[in-house]
This record gives C-alpha cells, structure tokens and sequence, in this order.
C-alpha cells in the first residue's frame, strides 16, 4: 500500500479534488467511512484521502484535519474523502423509472434516491433541479446512489417522448385533476415512469403535458405532503411484486 504524505491545503492534489466539491462535473466527494466504502464496493472511487492509514489499492493520501475540513462539508467530518467519478450514462431498461422534475431540495434527492433502490426503480433521472452529488444529497442517500443508474438530463421534454414511444406508461403527481391513488393501479408486467416535482410547484406544466394519467395521495388534515414522503409511498405501491427475494 503506497501512501503519498499531503501537509498543506494548497497542494495541486487538494485544490483538485476541492474544485469537485459541488458535484457538477464528472466527479465528486463522498466523506465518511460509509460513503467512501460503498463507493469502493461499486468501483466508483478514484482516490481517497485520510487522517489515517487506509486499506486499499487506489491512490491514498495522508493528510492532516485541516485538509479533510477543506474537503468535507460536515461539521466533525470522519477524517476520510473520497474523489469518485460519476457513471457513464447508460440506457433506461429498467421496468420502474423515477423521473424527478426539478426537485431542488438534495435532502430530498437523496431520501428519494433511498426509496429507488428499496422499492426497485432503479433508473432514475434528475431534470434539472439540485445534483444529486452534492454532499447533503449522498449523505441522505446514504451511499444508495451507488447502485442505481442515475441521468442527469437538461431535456427532460425529448426523453419523456422517447420512454412513451418505447412502451412506458407515463405517471405524474398532481393535486388538482388526478386520480386517487387508490383508484390507480399499474399491472405489474407495465413499464412505468413515476413523475414527482418541484416542491414549491410541482410537476412543470410542459411535463404534465406528457402524462398518461395523474395520481394523488388521498389525506386528511393537511394540503400535500413533502416530496421525498410521496415519492416513498408511491413507489412502494408501485414496486414490481416479489423484488425482495
């Protein structure tokens, strides 16, 4: 294991990996031991930087906390970054697609990327809104993102079209003119897309345009519930039978 001792926070290798922070690009940084050992169990890490000596074969970097600080955005970080690249785009194959329109909240990104994997929708596409790299979005997904095929797409108009035209059934969330979802029932051989939106407003006017149908969650009490709540119930009651095996 050939570990490269890193002192100062100006060092190339730290600016670096300081300018993926955002998750905007092609990479981005996953902190704490649980975060970087899921992305190591789905070779997604690059290299990792520590407080301490760490197991592995990638490039490893000794530092001190004052670099993990830098790099890190919790308040007592765990003293271990990883740079991580983002997967290559592939095909959406899966039966359960969740589409998120503008969803700008990533506590939310991520909570909603937890209900994909349990529930079994594990193509998911981000139009526009928040990246779901960010660092409040990985550590609400709790590592999760790493196993499902994530599209971040900046024309979600031309996709939408493209999943009808290969036999999805396409589902929004609506208040007003949508059926219960009680009333609502997706056979379990059908393709669907689920469609949430934005918090504030909702599926955008131009992607309810494309829908199917649209379902709302029946309550009492209150007006609506929070997006990553819905998309949960929505998608549990939409997962395919017999995922959990």
């Amino acid at each position: 294991m050939n570990e490269e001792v890193i002192t100062s926070k100006d060092n190339a290798k730290v600016k670096r990996a300081y300018s993926f922070k955002d998750g905007k690009g092609d990479y981005f940084l996953a902190e704490g031991f649980h975060l970087c050992e899921m992305a190591l169990s789905f070779k997604a890490a690059d290299e990792i930087f520590s407080c301490k000596p760490y197991e592995c074969s990638l490039p490893h970097y000794l530092v001190n906390e004052e670099i993990i600080k830098k790099l890190a955005t919790s308040k007592n970080p765990e003293g271990i970054v990883a740079i991580c690249h983002k997967n290559k785009v592939q095909t959406l194959t899966n039966d359960r697609v969740l589409f998120l329109d503008e969803v700008s909240d990533p506590g939310n990104i991520g909570t909603l990327l937890r209900g994909a994997l349990a529930f079994g929708f594990k193509d998911v596409v981000i139009a526009k809104g928040a990246t779901p790299y960010s660092s409040r979005a990985l550590l609400a997904s709790q590592g999760d993102i790493f196993g499902l095929n994530v599209v971040e797409s900046k024309e979600p108009l031309p996709l939408l079209d493209s999943l009808h035209a290969n036999g999805y059934f396409l589902l929004g969330t609506d208040l007003t003119s949508s059926v219960p979802l009680k009333s609502m029932n997706i056979e379990d051989d059908a393709k669907l897309v689920l469609v949430l939106g934005n918090e504030a407003r909702g599926v955008s006017k131009d992607v309810l345009k494309k829908m199917d149908a649209c379902v709302r969650i029946e309550m009492g009490g209150i007006d609506s519930l929070n997006v990553a709540m819905a998309g949960s119930i929505l998608m549990y009651k939409y997962q395919k039978t017999g995922i959990k095996k």
